[in-house]
């Protein structure tokens, strides 16, 4: 019974963190993470301390929204790991147009149950699924560089598309479904982290 009590907490937790990065309280989601804790996603790459401060700031501006599917979480003594199926909604613009982004993809999150009993977040992976983009109002046109767009890797592509527009360069190695070793790596770093 304790381990599914285990689990309803780090799902919890998972679940939280991302609630309190859309909504802006900051200290919560401080207390979310490890000391030393990575955080790996498509715009950012680098410590929990070092997120939380680029967060602040805004990034490439736009308001963005997670919607979590059920994580799925295994327990094995004081370390846990859980895969999130997620979709990111980011308003913001392209070109000029206002857009509502879509990117469809998964967190893995490796867990660890602190010693004053808290599970907290030890890192935070994404990989990216596929992506979509439509303007806000029905009755703008979008005019994509089909050519630029075509040079993007397709479980990010409209992402990188729009972090170009706004002088960002995209990175080419995201796990994502079309490079199935890179999803392999964070497996295989999760099967590594619930034996150790």
């Amino acid at each position: 019974m304790s381990q599914n009590l285990d689990k309803l907490a780090v799902a919890a937790l998972i679940a939280e963190e991302r609630h309190w990065r859309d909504r802006a309280q900051w200290d919560r989601m401080a207390a979310a993470y490890q000391a030393g804790c990575e955080v790996r996603l498509a715009l950012f790459t680098g410590t929990a301390a070092d997120f939380l401060r680029a967060s602040r700031a805004g990034g490439r501006g736009g308001v963005t929204k997670h919607r979590l599917g059920p994580s799925i979480v295994e327990v094995s003594g004081d370390r846990a790991v859980a895969e999130t199926s997620t979709v990111v909604e980011t308003r913001t613009d392209q070109d000029g147009i206002a857009v509502d982004l879509f990117v469809s993809c998964r967190y893995l999150n490796r867990l660890g149950r602190d010693d004053d009993g808290a599970w907290r977040l030890a890192s935070i992976d994404c990989i990216c699924e596929k992506d979509t983009v439509r303007a806000v109002d029905p009755g703008d046109m979008l005019k994509l560089d089909r050519e630029l767009l075509d040079t993007y890797r397709p479980s990010y592509r409209f992402l990188s598309y729009n972090m170009h527009s706004h002088g960002m360069l995209p990175p080419a190695d995201l796990p994502g479904d079309d490079r199935p070793d890179l999803c392999e790596d964070i497996y295989a770093a999760g099967r590594r982290w619930l034996r150790a």
